[in-house]
């Protein structure tokens, strides 16, 4: 199985999302998958420009030359998009949201009515059949991440994909004052990425104890604590 990640965070590969998606990554790669990285603060990736190039001129080919050609070519080829955001004011990245309008260059300009019963345009390359969706979030809440899984079910549906699993790590204000307490977790992200490299599936036991918050929101609050008096300490030296 062939798989691209797409790393959306703008630390890019020194955040917390970085490390999610490097556990899910190694679990594919031990399953003899072949992986594909991108980390979208590393490129040049424009703003869709709305021109319909891809669909009026040239089918299936955006008219910008930049970065994007090569996830292009990733994406044509693969069976399975891992997509990772950190959680910013309830939804992906900016970053992510321009991969996103950028795909809109599989799709032809026509349209039909799908199984659904709703209008949608058909493609003229197909994008990965499978999508995952792995996300980190400051605040401790799981419930935070409703709004972006939502977003991403209709993007996925958008382009073709379906949306399989959701890997969720809130709480990374605090994570990152203690950031070995993520290994657990990390190990169960591993495990996910081998179970779907060799079965295509992510046990529902499995994602549960992903989904289990590292911290109860009172450990939380303690090592946020830390970080407070991190960020009064260096307040109070640039003033």
């Amino acid at each position: 199985m062939n798989a691209i990640i797409i790393n959306g965070s703008a630390r890019g590969t020194k955040g917390i999302t970085h490390r999610l998606l490097t556990a899910f990554e190694k679990g594919l790669t031990d399953s003899r998958c072949s992986v594909r990285t991108y980390n979208l603060n590393e490129l040049t990736i424009e703003h869709c420009k709305s021109c319909f190039h891809c669909m009026h001129n040239k089918p299936g080919i955006c008219c910008i030359k930049d970065d994007m050609e090569n996830i292009y070519a990733d994406l044509k080829k693969s069976d399975l998009l891992i997509i990772g955001t950190p959680l910013y004011t309830d939804t992906m990245t900016s970053r992510m949201k321009v991969f996103f309008d950028r795909c809109i260059a599989s799709m032809q300009p026509f349209i039909y009515e799908d199984d659904r019963g709703r209008f949608r345009h058909p493609f003229i390359w197909q994008m990965p059949k499978y999508l995952i969706l792995i996300s980190t979030s400051g605040f401790p809440e799981i419930e935070n991440f409703k709004a972006l899984e939502s977003t991403i079910k209709a993007q996925s549906y958008n382009i073709g994909s379906e949306l399989v699993a959701s890997l969720f790590i809130p709480g990374t204000l605090g994570l990152q004052m203690e950031i070995s307490l993520l290994d657990p977790h990390l190990d169960l992200i591993y495990q996910a990425g081998a179970e779907f490299g060799n079965e295509r599936i992510i046990p529902e036991n499995l994602l549960e104890r992903i989904n289990t918050p590292v911290l109860s929101k009172k450990e939380f609050y303690g090592h946020y604590l830390k970080y407070e008096e991190w960020c009064k300490n260096r307040l109070s030296k640039t003033n």
